[in-house]
């Protein structure tokens, strides 16, 4: 069984002279004419609605949300909100993971990208045989213990897939109610 684990990257707001210096930055780029197609990076993103009624969670996605909920409970912690979004984001790490047949985290700079309206992200990721296994393994490594336990995460999307016999794992952490994603999610 192999785990990865990641601490929390924290988003600080911008504040007044760097709002400034960004609105300077992107009249200045509108103002410079451009030969290929271009767009504009959406700044700040609006989230997508995260009660998608069109995405479904597998037993597995949701047994690992179960026993980490239950482990914050005993500890006195609210429990996670399982959300489509950030599940969706799972999903598509492991199936990078399983493709590359390494166990390795999202990049920080795509994990960004991919989760849209964060505050605070976190990701665990892990290979082994069965939910209560790896479970166990996180709960048992302090820097996965510390991101399942971490007071201020309220959301949590996992993508669990299995692969020659081994299931594989990731679990995004995020505080933000509606964290969104620029990954499409299905519709009804």
């Amino acid at each position: 069984m192999q785990l990865a684990g990641t601490a929390a990257v924290k988003r600080t707001p911008l504040d007044l002279r760097q709002q400034i210096a960004l609105a300077l930055a992107l009249v200045a780029a509108l103002a410079i004419p451009i030969a290929a197609p271009f767009t504009i990076p959406n700044l700040f993103p609006t989230a997508t609605g995260s009660d998608n009624p069109c995405y479904r969670f597998n037993a597995a996605e949701k047994a690992f949300t179960s026993k980490m909920n239950q482990a914050r409970k005993s500890k006195g912690l609210g429990t996670m909100k399982l959300d489509p979004e950030l599940g969706k984001v799972g999903k598509k790490h492991t199936s990078e993971m399983i493709k590359a047949n390494t166990l390795h985290h999202t990049p920080t700079t795509r994990l960004k990208r991919r989760v849209t309206n964060w505050v605070t992200l976190g990701e665990n990721v892990g290979v082994g045989s069965t939910v209560d296994s790896l479970h166990s393994a996180f709960m048992n490594s302090p820097s996965h213990k510390a991101n399942i336990l971490h007071s201020s995460f309220n959301n949590v999307g996992v993508g669990v897939k299995s692969s020659s016999g081994r299931m594989w794992v990731t679990v995004i952490f995020e505080a933000r109610s509606n964290p969104g994603t620029r990954l499409s999610m299905p519709s009804c």
